[in-house]
């Protein structure tokens, strides 16, 4: 990395950070946020193999099978390259990206940074804890090429938190749907997180938007879906309200950790098949493991 990029990159982190505190300090902080969402949706599944968890007001759940996480080096050698992608870098399988998807390539936890006026993965508010440690971290995005653009107006809020949009650089950001895989390094990560307070702490990211979890004790993963609130923002010049819906599959290897994010932006003219592709890549998902 250039000088100067690294620059912009810790500028741009310092400044998270920095807003991080803040709105974890408005909310009472992290475990205060993770309380308030979890108290009542908290349940354990200790039989089910395949699940689904459905957003508030949808009948479409997004499915994962827990059992099926797993799979060996050379059973991932003999997929269909023409479906899957087997991504050495990062230890794991995902279907290649449908029509209408662009693969981001290779990139590193940094990455997520250095984006201009587009939302931004909730993954680089883990920052507030790890601050660059994890930059050099391995990330794979696919990512639907027709964002929704919103516009932020006088009074909007997300999850309740006042946003003025003068303090912007710009009032009008593309969010886009997109399924987005963070490799970690057990050695790396263990000493401030296991799996499940990743889990804990990314839902508390979201400020008590959080619907749903689920954990097994006999299989390792967690599973979770979550709610951003847009209040009083603008889509297409009207002003309206959305909401993101975010689910994160939470699972590990012998050495890594892996954060698998989707997100999912409901708008009135989002196509259907946005949502059947984002099923799919969860689908597809493995995790490369030789026992």
């Amino acid at each position: 990395m250039n000088r100067t990029k690294w620059k912009q990159m810790s500028a741009g982190q310092l400044a998270v950070i920095g807003l991080i505190g803040t709105i974890l300090t408005v909310c009472g902080g992290i475990t205060g946020a993770v309380i308030g969402g979890f108290t009542t949706i908290y349940k354990v599944e200790r039989q089910a193999q395949q699940f689904g968890i459905a957003a508030p007001d949808s009948n479409l759940p997004l499915t994962v099978d827990t059992y099926q996480i797993h799979i060996s080096s050379s059973e991932a050698g003999k997929l269909d390259p023409t479906q899957f992608q087997v991504l050495t870098d990062l230890g794991v399988v995902t279907a290649q990206p449908a029509s209408g998807w662009q693969d981001g390539g290779a990139l590193l936890y940094q990455d997520l940074f250095l984006e201009e006026a587009v939302n931004l993965s909730p993954l680089i508010l883990f920052s507030k804890w790890i601050e660059f440690s994890w930059n050099d971290q391995p990330v794979r995005q696919i990512r639907y090429t027709d964002p929704v653009m919103v516009q932020y107006l006088e009074g909007t809020t997300e999850n309740g938190i006042p946003v003025d949009p003068t303090l912007l650089d710009t009032d009008t950001i593309a969010f886009y749907s997109q399924f987005t895989t963070l490799a970690l390094s057990k050695e790396l990560v263990k000493p401030v997180f296991t799996l499940y307070e990743l889990a804990l702490a990314w839902g508390g990211m979201h400020l008590g938007g959080v619907n749903e979890l689920i954990a097994n004790p006999d299989s390792p993963y967690v599973f979770e879906q979550v709610s951003w609130e847009l209040k009083g923002v603008a889509l297409d010049g009207r002003k309206t309200d959305l909401t993101l819906q975010r689910w994160a599959l939470f699972a590990e290897s012998s050495d890594r950790y892996y954060i698998v994010e989707v997100q999912f932006v409901p708008a009135p003219d989002q196509p259907k098949q946005v949502w059947d592709d984002l099923q799919a890549y969860l689908k597809a998902f493995r995790v490369i493991e030789d026992k």
